[in-house]
């Protein structure tokens, strides 16, 4: 009788992504400068076919201005974005309510609607094949193009639909957000899990020994 192979997944570990044969960790995707996300948005102007081109900077857009899952990002509407300043949506991983805010990103809905051929508002802001909208891969997909399009082997290594949320994180505990607040809108059951997801829990760490003196 032929037993299953039990394969060891690492903890902390279970959200990564399949590209190929190989699992893309979250880890392994780090937050953008501003420098960097410039840069993206001059290459996806660049590179992207001119009908995709609004498409690609609205994903971005609306995923780093709101710390969004690209989950959450794919499967909105048309009717989420139509005339509002903000809206209401149900995460797609938590199953739980988070409220969205377009001030940020509004130039870029504008630009996106004026050229997408929709038929109601509960048409998907993102069409594609897969389920209706454009898929999780694909957006993956996109930012890998086009961070290699950069010519910046650093983006291209570190960029992932995770980039935004971890830069909209940063962002906030940067200026001062207490990361406890962080944690809430990011909807994570613990403070720990942000200042990990975020990367600066080890940094505070490192701040400890660093300033560490005998005395």
């Amino acid at each position: 009788m032929s037993t299953k192979k039990r394969v060891y997944i690492p903890k902390n570990k279970t959200n990564g992504q399949v590209k190929g044969k190989r699992k893309i960790w979250v880890e392994s995707v780090k937050y953008l400068t501003l420098e960097e996300y410039d840069r993206l948005r001059e290459t996806i102007k660049l590179y992207s076919r001119p009908e995709l081109v609004n498409r690609n900077l609205l994903l971005i857009a609306i995923a780093l201005n709101n710390g969004l899952r690209a989950s959450d990002v794919v499967t909105l509407r048309v009717g989420h974005v139509l005339n509002k300043t903000k809206t209401r949506v149900i995460e797609q991983k938590t199953g739980k309510a988070k409220t969205l805010f377009w001030n940020n990103c509004l130039a870029e809905i504008i630009d996106y609607l004026n050229d997408l051929d929709y038929h109601d508002e509960n048409d998907y802001l993102f069409p594609g094949k897969q389920d209706g909208h454009f898929s999780v891969h694909g957006f993956y997909e996109m930012l890998q193009r086009m961070a290699r399009k950069t010519g910046d082997k650093k983006i291209a290594a570190k960029l992932g639909t995770h980039s935004f949320r971890k830069t909209f994180g940063r962002q906030l505990y940067k200026k001062g957000v207490n990361v406890e607040i962080i944690s809430q809108l990011f909807n994570h059951s613990s403070e720990r899990n942000t200042r990990h997801y975020l990367g600066i829990e080890q940094e505070d760490l490192d701040k400890v020994v660093q300033n560490f003196k005998f005395e």
